[in-house]
């Protein structure tokens, strides 16, 4: 990507000779250039929804004055950034599904938003090298060490992302099921929003957040669908659609084995076995 940027946008021997005229924080255009480099930049990645899932729920008055701060320091400006350090800052990205392809689409914008400020080419060259040279710590993830804290300290609700995670994961999976052959004549005449709202409850429980379930136990809730036929293949089948779901939702592997571990646990009782 940063070669693509050179190419388009310039960058080579000039650089050295700049250098010796100030930083590149100064020969940008100091504070001024940077704050409204962020906001257009800000602009840019919030209107993207190949990036924009990222910042939900990110107050981003506080993001662009620590991106601000940041920027300062990367580019050779007075040192007042106080913020985590490129890994630990966007573990929890990487663990949301953060990878190589958006951090593609992060440079596109910065390019993009140093060519609006009418930055010079080498100029752009040189602010696209050293936000490349944060790739790799960015993309880097949790620690083995911190995975294994965090698992333990955090319940697979929290983990898994809470209630808005539940509650997407509840719609997308009855999409899935309603739509299957196999297994939607077990639903027919159901009130869907009933039941979406009942099962959000119960897998809010179930995987340790807040218990505000009030339904009936698994045995007696589908005592009536295993009169209809309900069976092991019809199971299997739901769990075929839990797994498509949280993979849909960009849910860790290791977080979608937890999640059926869960599920599958009720398969005797959902059976009346």
């Amino acid at each position: 990507m940063f070669g693509l940027l050179k190419k388009l946008f310039g960058g080579s021997s000039e650089v050295a000779q700049d250098e010796a005229k100030g930083s590149l924080f100064e020969r940008i255009g100091g504070d001024g250039a940077v704050d409204a480099a962020v906001d257009i930049f800000y602009r840019k990645v919030l209107a993207d929804d190949r990036v924009n899932q990222f910042f939900e729920g990110v107050d981003m008055d506080k993001q662009a004055t620590k991106q601000k701060a940041f920027l300062t320091m990367a580019f050779g400006g007075p040192h007042n950034y106080t913020g985590e350090d490129m890994r630990k800052g966007h573990a929890h990205l990487v663990a949301n599904g953060l990878n190589s392809g958006h951090f593609d689409v992060i440079m596109e914008h910065l390019g993009g938003t140093l060519t609006e400020l009418n930055v010079p080419g080498d100029l752009i060259g040189e602010a696209a090298a050293i936000a490349e040279s944060t790739r790799a710590d960015v993309l880097a993830g949790y620690t083995d060490e911190e995975k294994a804290a965090k698992a333990g300290s955090q319940t697979l609700f929290e983990r898994i992302g809470g209630d808005a995670a539940v509650n997407a994961a509840v719609d997308i999976f009855y999409r899935k099921v309603l739509a299957d052959d196999r297994v939607n004549q077990f639903f027919e005449n159901v009130d869907m929003d009933k039941q979406a709202t009942k099962q959000k409850a119960f897998l809010t429980m179930a995987f340790g957040g807040p218990h505000n379930y009030t339904g009936e136990d698994m045995r007696k809730g589908h005592a009536h669908l295993v009169a209809k036929g309900l069976n092991d293949t019809h199971f299997d089948v739901i769990m075929e659609h839990l797994g498509g779901t949280l993979t849909e939702l960009n849910v860790p592997g290791d977080l979608i084995g937890e999640a059926a571990a869960i599920a599958e646990s009720t398969r005797g009782d959902v059976l009346g076995r």
